[in-house]
This record gives C-alpha cells, sequence and structure tokens, in this order.
C-alpha cells in the first residue's frame, strides 16, 4: 500500500476503486430513475404499479442489509464487488432483451429492480468494508472524502443523465447505458494490485450468530452506539422535513413544483459542498470534533424551513437547506472514517451493515410521522417538529468528545 504524497488519487489501487464507484453509483443513480420510466413509458404501468417499482427498489436493504454484513465478513470482498457489479449489469441488460414476445413484462421488470436493490445492498456494505484494505488508516478521510463526492455528483447528476438518455434515445438504449456503467466498475475493481485477502471470519458459522455478533458490538461500542443513536434520530427528522417540505410549499403557499425541486436541488448542492471541504475540517477538528460538530453548527439552518410564510421566501429555506446538507455530508465522511479506524477489520462488514441498518431504517419512521403529523395538525407543525427534533438528536454526539484524536486527520 504505497503512500503518494500528490493524494490518493495518484494510487493505483485506489485510483482504481473511486474509478469503479464512479461508474457504479452513476449507474445505480440513474437505475432509481429509469427503470420506473420503462414502466411507465413502454408497459404504460399504472400508478400503483409504478409505486411497487419504487418499493422493490428500496426494500431490499430492509431486507437483506443485517446478512449482507454478515456476507461480506465471510468472503473475498473484491471478488464479491466484481460479482454484484457483473449481476446488475446483466439484469439491467435484460431489460434490453425481452422475455417475452411483447417486449418487457412487468414481472421481468419486477425482478430486475428487486435484483439489482439487493445487489446494490451487498454492493455497498463490501465497498465501505474495502476501502481500509486500500488506504493506510491515516488516509481514510480523504478517500472517504472523494467518494462521498462521487456519491453526491451521482445523486444530483444521475437522475437528471437518466431523463435525458430516455429522453433523447429511448429506454432500451438508456438501461443499456446503466448496464456498461455496472461493467466498467466491475472493469476498473478488476485491476487493484493488492491481495484479495481471505476472510478472517470463519465462512462455517451459523450466520444469525455473526449477524447478532455485529449489532452487539455496535451497541455496546461507546463511540459506535452514540453514532448509531443519534443519527437514527437525526435521519428520522429530517424525513419529516424532507415528506412535508412539498405539501407545505405547493399545496399550502402554492408555489411551483419547480420552486419546491429548487429547495431540494439546494440539498443536493450542500452535499457536494460538505464532501468536498469533509478533508480540510476533519484536519483541523480532528475527526471527533469533525463528526459532531459539523452537525451542530448547521442543524440550526433547519428551522428556516417552517418558517416560510410566503412562496416568495423558499429561497431563504433554500440556503438553509443547502447547509444542512453540507455538514450532515461533512460528518459523514468523519463518521465513516472514525468507525472505519475503530472497528476491527473481521467485523468491519457486519458493523457496517448494522450502523446502515440503523440509520436507514429510521428513515421511513421519519416519513411515516410527517405524514400523520400533517394530517393531523398541518405541514407547518410537522416541520417544526422536523427541524427541532433535528436539533435535538445532534446533542447527544457532544459525548463523543475527542479521545484518541487531537491530531490532525
Amino acid at each position: 500500500m504505497a503512500h503518494h504524497r500528490g493524494g490518493l488519487l495518484r494510487q493505483h489501487d485506489f485510483r482504481s476503486l473511486w474509478l469503479g464507484a464512479v461508474a457504479s453509483q452513476f449507474g445505480a443513480r440513474m437505475a432509481l430513475v429509469a427503470l420506473p420510466l420503462v414502466a411507465v413509458g413502454p408497459m404504460h404501468a399504472s400508478a400503483w404499479q409504478v409505486g411497487l417499482v419504487g418499493t422493490l427498489g428500496t426494500v431490499a436493504f430492509l431486507v437483506v442489509g443485517l446478512p449482507a454484513g454478515a456476507v461480506v465478513d465471510r468472503v473475498r470482498q473484491r471478488r464479491l464487488l466484481i460479482g454484484t457489479d457483473l449481476g446488475r449489469a446483466a439484469l439491467v441488460a435484460s431489460l434490453a432483451v425481452p422475455a417475452a414476445p411483447g417486449g418487457v413484462a412487468l414481472g421481468q421488470l419486477y425482478v430486475v429492480v428487486l435484483g439489482v436493490g439487493v445487489l446494490t445492498v451487498f454492493f455497498d456494505v463490501a465497498h465501505q468494508s474495502y476501502l481500509p484494505r486500500v488506504v493506510r488508516p491515516e488516509e481514510l478521510v480523504e478517500g472517504n472524502a472523494r467518494l462521498s463526492t462521487t456519491l453526491a455528483v451521482a445523486q444530483v447528476a444521475g437522475p437528471a443523465l437518466a431523463g435525458l438518455a430516455v429522453e433523447l434515445a429511448g429506454t432500451g438504449p438508456a438501461v443499456l447505458l446503466i448496464a456498461a456503467g455496472f461493467a466498467g466498475s466491475a472493469a476498473y475493481l478488476a485491476r487493484i494490485r493488492a491481495a484479495d485477502l481471505r476472510p478472517a471470519t470463519p465462512g462455517r458459522s451459523p450466520l444469525a450468530g455473526q449477524i447478532r455478533e455485529g449489532v452487539a458490538y455496535v451497541l455496546r461500542h461507546p463511540v459506535l452506539r452514540v453514532l448509531a443513536l443519534a443519527g437514527g434520530a437525526y435521519n428520522m427528522f429530517a424525513l419529516v422535513l424532507q415528506t412535508m417540505v412539498p405539501v407545505r410549499l405547493v399545496s399550502e403557499l402554492g408555489a411551483s413544483p419547480a420552486a419546491a425541486s429548487a429547495y431540494f436541488s439546494a440539498g443536493g448542492a450542500g452535499g457536494i459542498l460538505g464532501a468536498v471541504v469533509a478533508r480540510r475540517l476533519a484536519q483541523r477538528l480532528g475527526k471527533y470534533r469533525s463528526a459532531w460538530l459539523c452537525l451542530l453548527v448547521t442543524a440550526p439552518f433547519a428551522l428556516l424551513t417552517p418558517l416560510i410564510d410566503s412562496a416568495g421566501r423558499i429561497w431563504l429555506a433554500a440556503g438553509g437547506y443547502l447547509l444542512l446538507w453540507a455538514g450532515a455530508t461533512a460528518s459523514n465522511v468523519a463518521q465513516v472514517s472514525l468507525r472505519q479506524r475503530l472497528c476491527p477489520p473481521e467485523l468491519l462488514g457486519r458493523m457496517n451493515a448494522t450502523m446502515r441498518f440503523l440509520l436507514g431504517g429510521a428513515m421511513p419512521l421519519g416519513a411515516l410521522l410527517g405524514t400523520v403529523l400533517g394530517a393531523a395538525a398541518d405541514a407547518r407543525v410537522a416541520l417544526w417538529v422536523g427541524a427541532v427534533g433535528l436539533l435535538l438528536s445532534c446533542l447527544p454526539l457532544l459525548r463523543l468528545g475527542v479521545p484518541a484524536d487531537r491530531q490532525p486527520g
């Protein structure tokens, strides 16, 4: 694992891992938009059928999220990454070669979307667990910052690129472009020279026992437990905001859908900004401080959203949303790097899967809470609950302090 003074992109193995992430993340984000468009366009699917496509694309995380971590700790991780990429490429490409004579059938699309979702869960957990095998511990922040920037850009540009591809070339060429992204990712990952080490966890151990071991490790660890519980609460209240903002802006204040879209686009821009500055902040503050201070400083800007009282003041809330996402992304880079340094290599897959499950599992609860509050009172009340709850969720992070992290990096 060579050290390069010019940065990680000069290191062959990290550059290959990063380029694979670029291709894979764009493929995954494009698929989120393009695959439902296959249902809407060529299939003329009903609203509930399109909704089922979207649901199948996200439900895999809740079903296989924890088992994925145990599997990642059992197998050679680079081989798993390449296999999941090739599997996703084959599934998506199959939509360009319909199984039914009359075209792609809904059943085929459902299988593809669910399969891609499952493989994406395994890829994401393995990818986060594999980075410490490619870079030095002191380079984790830089590596995670570059990968987070890639994800943030893909989240903003991927859906737009998918819509443009479908508009200009149709769904067939669009799905082939997505498949090419996954295949390209596999090709880049295959270029990594570092040995694909044998798993430290015995493959014969019961899967359920290994899952329990990973969950117990997170919940008993003083730092990881705080990150998991505070992060889950933060995500839950963030989803209250995200769910009710369109209702407040469009239904109650009469703003255009484009204005609501601009609000969320500001969040995407904030994510890119946060990823870009994350490394410098972690170097100046340390990972412990950066993990909680970035959230605590930017969380009050969430209070700007429920203060909107006219369509003309959306820009104020959008600015706050940009800063909110910038802080959340910068904090996430520090948190992920911290988790990777604290966790033993043999538990990385299960730790990452448990953290993702706890953090991601809180999001549907937040959407449900926002819906209930909006129906029982109104959207503004729900937004106040979301904003205040988000701010309070950061307070437990103060317990992290600055142990063993007083040096830059």
